[in-house]
């Protein structure tokens, strides 16, 4: 039977729970930050992830498609103000959930303006389950800004975009962003 005694205090306790897996080379410490569980010192609450998902001219249950002209021209797709003002984000990850059909290769880019860079450069993400994300050199070179921000993907592919007749071409997009409000 255990003794309470409500005179009895612990100040200044920071109790922490080391987590580490061997195969994947995980190493984080799991405890509190401002009244939140944290994980290596960063609120779960704060962290959060927009999901959107990108599909080829024509392919139903996007939320965002190309559009399918006879060229190899760059398209951009604003995502909308997904960024809360001053968050910063961490990393925009875009996963090939379909591979395109009639397009031989597909090269994105994602910023935070039309065309923009600032968060991807120009990566090839063709074929199905290539994954492709934020480089560590890039991920704090973008300033968080005093409004919210949009997020930019911009695809040029390897054959006209018309090639594409089977509806069949489809990305996940996943930005994780630091939101301190």
């Amino acid at each position: 039977m255990p003794i309470w005694d409500r005179d009895l205090q612990i100040k200044k306790w920071d109790p922490r729970i080391l987590l580490h897996s061997y195969r994947n080379s995980f190493l984080g410490w799991l405890g509190t930050k401002y009244n939140a569980i944290a994980l290596n010192g960063v609120a779960f609450s704060n962290v959060k992830t927009v999901k959107t998902i990108i599909g080829v001219y024509g392919k139903a249950g996007c939320d965002l498609n190309f559009t399918n002209p006879v060229n190899t021209t760059a398209q951009n797709l604003d995502l909308g103000s997904i960024i809360p003002a001053y968050a910063r984000v961490l990393e925009v990850k875009i996963v090939n959930e379909e591979s395109p059909v009639g397009l031989v290769s597909m090269a994105l880019t994602s910023g935070n303006a039309s065309a923009g860079v600032q968060f991807l450069a120009s990566a090839q993400c063709f074929t199905l389950t290539t994954v492709i994300a934020t480089l560590l050199a890039l991920l704090w070179t973008v300033v968080p800004a005093a409004a919210a921000s949009k997020v930019w993907i911009g695809a040029t592919p390897g054959a006209n975009w018309s090639l594409d007749t089977t509806n069949v071409g489809k990305w996940s997009v996943y930005i994780t962003y630091i939101d301190v409000i």
